[in-house]
């Protein structure tokens, strides 16, 4: 009778914890089974329009066949779909499969991280928002590398909690923590080379130990992360004669004011200001609600009143929790690093939620816990109204996974049927298929130019193409020279549009204006060989 009093005087929230507590491993085998279930639904067999996940197959190959070292991005993640590719040849699937598996490996870390320190109601809420976000899942299909990059990541936070933040940080003994120092300096090297963005969790750290004063362990870190670097960087300028920093691939990209007009100048700090509150209102306005199904519509648009939300509910945490965990101080911070970095150098024109998706579940577990504390002190009273706002978000997160299966299904079923092109556009499946035409009709030792190389090398059964970005200058002469340099005898121009699903969308007009500034100044140059489609038709010209 007493226990049942006591039972009553629990608050909603204390009583769902007490529920859920105990039951820790049980949510893990869950979240496990609903990503295999719906990752299955929702498999991917195709590779996306986007062109950056089939371009780490063909760097892979690349460097398993020709020692072409995977310079652009970070080259561990095609390293090893070069070592995969070495074993069973270039299977898609198998690549796909691999992906899942990275995805599975991070969800254990990523349980083991925040077990201890996410209440059990929210423990399980979380996992099961996660499990079942269909944007989360789309990667467990995908050879992007943010799964991959999301695995390291896991694993980085689950040892640094372990070491640094569960086991104390007394004075450096070099005998008993030169290994910590190493092993954290190793993992912040991987994600480093996996990713660029991987640069900003050495800063996180840096950060972290200074907001603790512990300047020794600051420096330490940062000196044993350089020294893996520069082994790195020696073995690879030994081995394959490569000078340059790895982020010096993009960083001028990332710089300039237009990513594909370079001639436009660089950005100045104005500008990049403007980048910060452009991409705030985008990622966070759009895209993170969108990857938890809470965006009424399927309309790239930011919510200015949801980003003042996100960060004042993320401000108002970090200074509740500054001194009260360690633990959550280092999450947030490193939370705030990765995105603030990321809103700042990212150019506005891109706009793909893959871009964060390796950090949302960090903010989702921050902004879960803040709101759990909110209302389990001050705001006790209205905890029905946080459980009916974690209703909506579970509800419209099921329901957007669920309506993407049947037409995911259908996908896969024509996959199977041998049709691989069912799902693509029309203006896509005239490229695609100009590209096996390439394969099959041009002697071997042709070196074809397009927009999609990576695409064309996976749906051509293995050609190498030469890709073609940008239009770098204005002066005919330069691009022509450019081609003829590289051994380029064909190009390929198809009519690939922005958006697939509207016909009025612009097309992607970076070939055509390159061609036309060569044929302008150097009539004759250019023969059409072949064209495939009436609609939206993709064309091939020989390059004299």
């Amino acid at each position: 009778m007493k226990i049942k009093k006591q039972i009553d005087k629990l608050t909603l929230l204390e009583k769902l914890d007490r529920f859920f507590d105990g039951k820790q491993k049980g949510m893990l085998l869950m979240s496990i089974a609903l990503t295999l279930l719906f990752g299955l639904l929702l498999f991917e067999p195709k590779i996306s329009m986007g062109g950056d996940d089939s371009m780490y197959i063909n760097r892979a190959f690349s460097f398993i066949t020709k020692s072409t070292f995977p310079t652009f991005q970070g080259p561990l993640y095609p390293i090893v779909l070069g070592i995969i590719i070495y074993v069973i040849g270039v299977k898609l699937m198998v690549l796909k499969f691999f992906s899942m598996a990275c995805l599975l490996v991070a969800q254990w870390f990523t349980f083991k991280l925040f077990r201890n320190y996410l209440s059990p109601f929210i423990l399980f809420f979380f996992l099961l928002m996660v499990s079942t976000s269909a944007s989360v899942l789309y990667y467990g299909s995908a050879t992007y590398n943010e799964t991959f990059y999301l695995c390291i990541q896991s694993i980085f936070l689950f040892y640094f909690t372990r070491l640094f933040i569960e086991a104390g940080e007394q004075s450096f003994q070099f005998k008993k923590d030169i290994y910590k120092i190493l092993s954290i300096g190793f993992l912040l090297f991987l994600m480093a080379i996996t990713k660029n963005i991987g640069l900003v969790a050495v800063l996180a750290v840096v950060i972290y130990f200074v907001f603790n004063k512990n300047w020794k362990y600051a420096l330490l870190t940062i000196g044993s992360f350089i020294m893996f670097m520069v082994v790195f960087n020696v073995v690879k300028s030994s081995f394959w004669d490569i000078k340059e920093i790895q982020i010096s691939n993009q960083l001028s990209t990332l710089m300039n004011k237009n990513a594909y007009k370079p001639q436009d100048g660089t950005e100045d700090f104005l500008g990049f200001l403007v980048r910060f509150g452009d991409n705030s209102l985008v990622y966070l306005g759009y895209h993170f609600r969108n990857i938890f199904g809470l965006a009424s519509n399927d309309l790239i648009e930011g919510n200015v009143m949801v980003t003042l939300f996100i960060y004042l509910i993320f401000i108002a945490g970090f200074f509740t929790f500054f001194k009260r965990s360690t633990f959550w101080l280092f999450i947030s911070i490193f939370t705030a690093t990765a995105f603030g970095v990321t809103f700042i150098i990212l150019q506005t024109s891109w706009i793909q939620e893959r871009l964060i998706i390796v950090f949302t579940p960090l903010l989702l577990a921050f902004l879960l816990h803040v709101l759990y504390y909110s209302f389990s002190h001050s705001l006790k009273k209205y905890a029905s109204v946080l459980l009916f706002f974690f209703a909506i978000m579970l509800i419209a997160n099921m329901v957007r996974t669920l309506t993407k299966i049947p037409e995911q299904v259908k996908v896969n079923t024509h996959y199977m049927s041998g049709d691989k092109y069912y799902g693509f556009p029309v203006d896509w499946i005239n490229y695609l298929k100009m590209t096996k035409w390439v394969k099959d009709n041009l002697p071997d030792d042709a070196y074809v130019a397009c927009r999609k190389p990576g695409m064309a090398f996976i749906y051509s059964g293995g050609k190498d193409f030469y890709g073609i970005w940008n239009v770098p200058t204005n002066d005919p002469e330069v691009l022509y020279k450019k081609l003829k340099d590289a051994g380029v005898t064909h190009v390929i121009m198809a009519n690939l549009r922005t958006n697939p699903d509207d016909p009025n969308s612009r097309v992607i007009n970076t070939i055509s204006r390159y061609l036309n500034a060569i044929n302008n100044a150097y009539p004759g140059k250019l023969t059409l060989v072949h064209q495939i489609g009436d609609e939206w038709p993709a064309s091939i010209y020989k390059l004299d």
